[in-house]
């Protein structure tokens, strides 16, 4: 359709840079023609339906209005909001930029400027947008959320959480602002204000996992292991049994020593995800600590029928049938195999020593040896049981003065509230004893 010559002039004004000139030739052309309050309908009806994220029917009014009357502010933050949306960054920008030129006093447009430099990565220009955004419009709850946002990223937190704190006023049933405002109060270590953030985040929306999630984390954090657990249960109650919750819960019961309870939830958690390899290990670990082998054995035995390559299942069984009477040669076969999956892998090599240390056969024993000279230097640092083993397999070869120089050089290198130190004071007593009885 061709345009008026007013519409054209108030064109010709834009590209000269005389923005208000430009507005009042748009506004009078649309009331010469009768179309402002229709204009004016559909750039409503487009902030209605970008409001509800329907994205598509929203851009193509804004289009429609645009061709109106590119002088409309509202109509470049619209714009400007789906192409954020859509990843478009050189268009959002573009659009920021028009509703900067047309609105310089909209604080929302300076805002949307500030979120798209954050966006490349240029924090300094974001913060001075978003400081001028809000400045403009400090009743704007997106002027106040991201410049608070943003504050706290840059480190200035009691800044950012004054910025917060209004837009969860302007915005009371807004989750992602408490949210935002909890893990600003966490980061100043101001932890019940963060809980009550939190807690409120939880309130309007109690189905969402990750505000419950945060929640018990904090709790954690304060080893408030009772109230965690407690709380993972109510989160589980509102949103089923997530993963994530079932791996709080059973942390909490853990740090409690519930080893049941712990049981309970990995059972719950290997219904909803069967897949979870750690999970079965966890399900064999605890059944293990609750002395019911049967379970134990059936958790790693389905393990090894989804992955029979997994070491870890041969080394719990291992461990299992270690400790069970007339299951040794069981056990043996399962450190090898684990050995076999996990050559590099200390826990397999160190556990095969100690149970061919006990055995009455002088190969067994020198086996053990090469195994835990290959294991201590795989073990992480701190880790003192393979050094304990390798003195207890020199000594049961009959070499003392092996056993002792390794005991010795133990108890200079392990802290002494490690309990592998008094183990190996009490063998250096032992081996001491012997030397004289000889």
């Amino acid at each position: 359709m061709a345009k008026s010559k007013l519409y054209q002039r108030a064109s010709e004004e834009i590209t000269a840079g005389h923005y208000e000139e430009a507005k009042r030739l748009f506004l009078k052309n649309e009331e010469e023609l009768g179309t402002a309050a229709e204009t004016l309908s559909l750039l409503q009806q487009a902030d209605n339906l970008l409001t509800k994220g329907e994205i598509v029917p929203a851009a193509q009014l804004y289009e429609q209005v645009l061709d109106r009357n590119p002088s409309l502010v509202g109509v470049y933050l619209g714009l400007t909001r789906i192409a954020l949306f859509n990843g478009q960054m050189e268009a959002a920008k573009i659009h920021a930029q028009a509703a900067a030129r047309m609105g310089p006093n909209n604080g929302l447009a300076w805002t949307l400027l500030g979120i798209i430099e954050e966006a490349e990565g240029n924090p300094k220009e974001a913060l001075q947008y978003l400081e001028k955004g809000v400045e403009l419009a400090p009743s704007v709850f997106l002027c106040q959320y991201n410049y608070g946002r943003v504050l706290v990223t840059a480190g200035g937190v009691s800044m950012g959480i004054a910025a917060l704190i209004e837009a969860t006023k302007l915005e009371p049933r807004n989750r992602d602002a408490f949210l935002m405002l909890g893990n600003a109060y966490k980061e100043a270590k101001q932890y019940e204000k963060a809980i009550r953030s939190f807690e409120a985040a939880r309130d309007i929306d109690p189905k969402n996992v990750e505000t419950w999630a945060t929640l018990i984390d904090l709790l954690f954090e304060g080893k408030e292991f009772k109230a965690a657990q407690g709380l993972a249960d109510a989160a589980l109650g509102n949103c089923g049994d997530h993963p994530a919750l079932l791996e709080k819960a059973l942390a909490a019961a853990m740090m409690r020593s519930d080893s049941t309870a712990a049981m309970a939830y990995v059972e719950r958690e290997l219904k909803v995800v069967p897949q979870h390899e750690q999970g079965w290990i966890n399900l064999a670990n605890l059944a293990l600590l609750n002395k019911d082998f049967d379970k134990s054995e059936n958790a790693a035995r389905e393990l090894l029928r989804r992955n029979p390559k997994s070491w870890e299942a041969w080394y719990h069984l291992g461990n299992l049938y270690d400790v069970v009477p007339g299951r040794e040669k069981e056990a043996e076969e399962a450190y090898r195999n684990s050995i076999n999956l996990a050559p590099d892998n200390w826990k397999p090599l160190t556990n095969l020593a100690g149970m061919l240390i006990q055995l009455n056969a002088k190969e067994k024993n020198a086996e053990a040896v090469t195994l835990l000279e290959k294991a201590i230097p795989l073990a992480p640092k701190g880790e003192w049981r393979a050094h304990y083993n390798l003195a207890l397999a020199h000594t049961k070869l009959g070499d003392r003065n092996k056993a002792l120089e390794i005991v010795r050089a133990l108890q200079k290198e392990a802290p002494k509230n490690d309990p592998i130190f008094a183990e190996a004071r009490k063998l250096e007593s032992n081996l001491l004893e012997a030397q004289k009885k000889a």
